[in-house]
């Protein structure tokens, strides 16, 4: 089962790329302290120069109303698959096209997402791509901590042997 949810995380590491892109320029998400929700700014570490900083901005610039409309849409086609799920009335066969659109819509989505990725990336130095690498790396290692329930970290065993 919790296999299933692996590509739901990368579409989510995916989708929160850009907004921590926007926390680095400001320092501030919305009123949650530095970065987005409260946390170090993805970009922050790498030490990026100035013209990093201009590069990854204009990046930003350049993909935000993309990422806007495809939100916009993305929303939107899920409204209307949720709406239609709650209607009685509604056929089965009226579903699918309802669901096909709204995946498509988060794909595309997902795409532009996957191409900021790529551009911001290849700002990157090879050592800081390196350091990204890391980060990305440790993340995914925290989110895995997480999702597990209680009694299967580490250290937790078997159990005590039975007694005879």
């Amino acid at each position: 089962m919790k296999l299933a949810f692996r590509p739901l995380a990368l579409v989510l590491a995916a989708v929160a790329l850009p907004l921590a892109a926007q926390g680095f320029m400001h320092g501030r998400g919305p009123g949650r302290g530095p970065g987005m929700m409260g946390r170090m700014p993805l970009f922050a570490c790498l030490n990026l120069t100035d013209a990093q900083k201009a590069s990854l901005k204009a990046l930003q610039s350049k993909y935000q109303p993309a990422f806007q409309s495809g939100q916009k849409a993305a929303f939107e086609a899920q409204r209307a698959l949720r709406n239609a799920m709650a209607d009685p009335s509604a056929s089965d066969a009226g579903l699918k096209p309802l669901f096909d659109q709204a995946a498509a819509a988060r794909f595309a989505l997902l795409e532009q997402r996957r191409a900021f990725l790529r551009e911001s990336l290849g700002i990157l130095t090879p050592e800081q791509k390196a350091q990204w690498d890391k980060m990305r790396a440790e993340r995914q290692q925290r989110m895995q901590e997480r999702h597990r329930g209680p009694g299967m970290g580490a250290g937790m065993g078997p159990g005590p042997a039975p007694q005879e």
